[in-house]
């Protein structure tokens, strides 16, 4: 009797030592738990606040008006260290400051003997007439002249344009600091998809303008292409940051589309009929279904045809009327 009773006393004992030790155990994993979620906690509190840091200290730089090339070699230094929506606030307000910076840099580009320099290095004094289909190779300075500058503040300036991702471009016989989207376009990666799709319509322009002293520098083709381009994008973004900008653009872009301009008209000046390449155009894009700029300008066609082809007044006279409607469809898509 005392044999089992000394059994069973070790079989309790036993079992005991095994709920206590699970017991324990358990307790050992939880508190385990708890510290790994601390951690985990506190690690993600670091990474917050040293956001924070970054961009306190960027949103400081564009208030004390740093130039875009001190901005842009911060946004380089951090932009993978931020989140998605900073890095579109970071690339937004790089944008907004170059803007600024451009009456500031027209104005030391005509200090001196600058622009003579300039033009002088660009080679533009030696275009040909017959080389006038060719005017893109000269319309913006080649930035590998920079080291060939003998001026050194010049030099210095142009450094301090490019590295703030400005291209100069040629307009009436001098040179302008323009925003270079394509440059932009390294940030492609970072930044949202409709971030990165403005970007690339602004470079549609900044490579190639549409208008320059009143002379159009592409087809009617293809401001009919930029035209459908930026429509898509005011009706996917309809909320988007950059709306009222790119409705603003489509506005121009249809006006100079529809009517033309000084150096490049819409029709012939001794005929006043419209000019085959242009009507030619229109029923191209007329034939783009379900955009609101294919039915503008099917209406367009209608109103010239019933004038008998010939662009006068009459037909002039609707432009406003046509455009009023495009931009109130749009902002219904809104």
């Amino acid at each position: 009797m005392r044999k089992k009773t000394k059994i069973f006393s070790i079989i309790v004992i036993a079992v005991l030592l095994l709920t206590l030790s699970g017991c324990s155990s358990k307790k050992i994993e939880t508190d385990k738990d708890k510290v790994a979620d601390k951690v985990e906690e506190e690690a993600a509190n670091v990474v917050e606040s040293k956001n924070d840091s970054i961009m306190k200290d960027f949103r400081n730089m564009v208030e004390n008006n740093n130039e875009p090339m001190n901005l842009i070699k911060y946004i380089d230094e951090n932009i993978e260290k931020v989140s998605p929506e900073e890095r579109v606030e970071m690339i937004e307000k790089l944008e907004a400051v170059q803007e600024q910076y451009i009456e500031k840099y027209t104005d030391q580009l005509f200090m001196e003997d600058y622009q003579a320099e300039l033009l002088s290095l660009s080679g533009i004094y030696q275009l040909k007439p017959e080389k006038e289909e060719e005017i893109g190779k000269y319309l913006f300075f080649d930035q590998s002249k920079v080291e060939e500058i003998k001026n050194g503040n010049l030099k210095e300036l142009l450094d301090k344009i490019i590295q703030g991702k400005y291209k100069l471009i040629n307009m009436e016989g001098a040179f302008y600091p323009i925003i270079d989207y394509e440059a932009l376009k390294v940030y492609d990666k970072y930044v949202s998809n409709e971030m990165k799709d403005y970007i690339h319509i602004k470079a549609m322009d900044s490579n190639l303008p549409t208008i320059i002293d009143a002379a159009f520098m592409i087809s009617f083709d293809e401001l009919g292409e930029r035209l459908i381009t930026v429509e898509k994008h005011i009706i996917k973004y309809p909320e988007g940051i950059k709306y009222e900008e790119l409705l603003r653009l489509y506005g121009l872009y249809l006006r100079f589309y529809l009517e033309g301009s000084d150096n490049t008209p819409i029709y012939d000046y001794d005929t006043n009929m419209i000019k085959d390449e242009v009507l030619s155009s229109y029923k191209k894009l007329a034939k783009s279904k379900d955009t609101v700029t294919s039915n503008i300008v099917s209406k367009y066609i209608d109103i010239i045809e019933e004038n008998q082809f010939v662009i006068d007044e009459n037909v002039f006279s609707q432009i406003t009327t046509l455009h009023n409607e495009a931009i109130a469809t749009l902002e219904e898509h809104k």
